[in-house]
């Protein structure tokens, strides 16, 4: 659901609280009505302090929207990319002189880069924070594991909407697991108390969440020769230890299930059925053995597909999914941002993943250039209890996103 405040009555609330988040998702004019915003100011502030992930300073489309809406703004726009903030003391240094000479206006697009309140970005922008005259959070997804996303994005914006520590935070609005030991997962009723704090904040949102995208799950059995390997497997790494890190033995374990032979044929089973439909696919995994393994048991041909990697050139790779190969295998996290991926209908999350951020990113990255087209989502799964239990963890931050969206369109839209 869209709801539209205006640009007048978004501006008299930015004026009054010197404070606000457009929570907009990819395409909705966010950059333009920020930058509406900000001109509507000009006589509070000397300078504009741009912040953004480097991937989007660096995406030509991105930089093009932001130069066609300048006309109008006097003021000096400086850009600085999240990463800086803590990987350059140069930088870093350079913004602080600014904020302590100049009066200035903070933009923070992409806001959910400062999520985690033991990063460096986040240390410095929350110590920053006061020196600012005006902070403005811009962010297409508000959060990703849970509502604790948001604790560092409301107090980077302004204090006053908690007034509590982010310890306060957990114990007020997420619930504790069955014994006790950690806070994780919100209840609606908590969500709903929270986006009723940040209301008189929120300038705009727009973040329908998309309609056109299909979910199947597939889940498939190990072979008994595979789930007799793979109980022996477990037990002797976990033998003679009393203690182990939860992700090691994740890594470990998945990796050993992850090309079970039913799920592997099931794959490609599925890309040929997409082939018959004559679109694309991108088939996201975890591991680059994978595609070494489906190249040597001949599953996977010279010349009909790509990879995209970290270690591979990126925009060739793009090119050529584009113009005549119908089959990319990615990992997840690659930096994909910018790059035309608009071709594709079709996403396979071939071995899982609990970062729940990447998956999403991966969506946004190939949805973020359609234009009312539907897409195909598969999610591969295995019958095993860490592919049950990445399932439930992916459900549940899915919920919580889904909720709180819904909260912070529908609930404004219903007082209206």
């Amino acid at each position: 659901m869209n709801v539209d405040y205006g640009l007048e009555a978004a501006g008299r609330k930015l004026s009054e609280l010197k404070a606000g988040a457009l929570f907009m998702r990819l395409g909705s004019g966010k950059i333009k009505m920020a930058l509406d915003l900000v001109k509507g100011r000009q006589n509070d502030f000397d300078a504009v302090v741009w912040i953004a992930p480097s991937s989007f300073l660096g995406w030509d489309a991105y930089t093009k929207v932001i130069d066609e809406n300048l006309q109008g703004l006097t003021k000096e726009i400086c850009f600085f990319s999240i990463e800086s903030i803590s990987c350059s003391d140069v930088r870093y240094l350079q913004l602080y002189s600014m904020a302590e000479k100049y009066r200035v206006f903070c933009v923070v697009d992409e806001s959910i880069t400062i999520k985690n309140t033991e990063a460096g970005r986040t240390k410095r922008l929350l110590l920053m924070r006061n020196m600012f005259n005006y902070r403005l959070i811009l962010s297409s997804l508000p959060l990703t594991q849970g509502l604790v996303d948001l604790y560092s994005q409301i107090e980077f914006m302004h204090p006053a909407v908690l007034n509590m520590s982010e310890t306060q935070f957990l114990n007020t609005y997420l619930s504790p697991y069955d014994d006790g030991t950690a806070r994780k997962w919100s209840k609606p009723e908590n969500e709903r108390i929270l986006i009723e704090q940040m209301r008189p904040f929120i300038l705009q949102c727009d973040l329908e969440m998309n309609n056109n995208l299909n979910y199947i799950d597939l889940c498939f059995d190990l072979t008994e020769k595979e789930e007799a390997s793979y109980l022996e497997e477990k037990n002797e790494f976990l033998q003679g230890k009393s203690q182990v890190a939860f992700m090691a033995v994740v890594q470990r374990f998945q990796h050993i299930y992850t090309i079970a032979k039913n799920k592997v044929e099931g794959l490609f089973k599925l890309i040929d059925e997409i082939a018959a439909r004559n679109e694309k696919v991108i088939i996201y995994i975890k591991y680059l053995d994978e595609i070494r393994f489906f190249k040597e048991c001949g599953k996977l041909k010279r010349g009909k597909y790509v990879v995209l990697s970290g270690r591979c050139n990126k925009r060739k790779a793009v090119k050529m999914f584009g113009q005549r190969i119908d089959i990319m295998f990615s990992t997840y996290g690659v930096d994909s941002q910018g790059l035309d991926l608009c071709n594709c209908n079709n996403i396979i999350y071939f071995s899982q993943t609990f970062d729940y951020k990447s998956k999403l990113l991966c969506m946004h990255n190939v949805y973020q250039s359609h234009t009312g087209r539907s897409m195909n989502i598969y999610n591969l799964w295995i019958n095993t209890g860490l592919d049950k239990l990445i399932k439930q963890n992916l459900s549940r931050k899915k919920n919580v996103l889904s909720n709180v969206c819904r909260m912070i369109s529908r609930e404004e839209a219903l007082a209206l």
